[in-house]
């Protein structure tokens, strides 16, 4: 699967904390907004939340969080030039 520009945003935002943790909530429209360490305003989680999962670059903790597998670790590596 490819990865989208929004999918390497919110893996991006993953990354920001150092156990690669982002939360989540739900908004009254039903849509998941995500939240990462230092993160002002929340990023819609749009189709890339099941995506991410699927690929097993993400995984859903049970604290409201989704936090960066090794793979994600990987990935972000690999589409972020030094």
């Amino acid at each position: 699967m490819h990865l989208t520009s929004h999918d390497l945003r919110i893996l991006r935002l993953a990354a920001c904390d150092g156990e690669g943790r982002l939360g989540f909530f739900i908004g009254e429209d039903g849509a998941i907004a995500l939240v990462g360490r230092g993160q002002a305003v929340p990023i819609p989680a749009d189709e890339s939340l099941p995506k991410l999962e699927e690929m097993g670059l993400l995984s859903r903790e049970l604290s409201r969080s989704y936090v960066l597998t090794p793979e994600g670790w990987d990935a972000l590596r690999q589409t972020t030039p030094e």
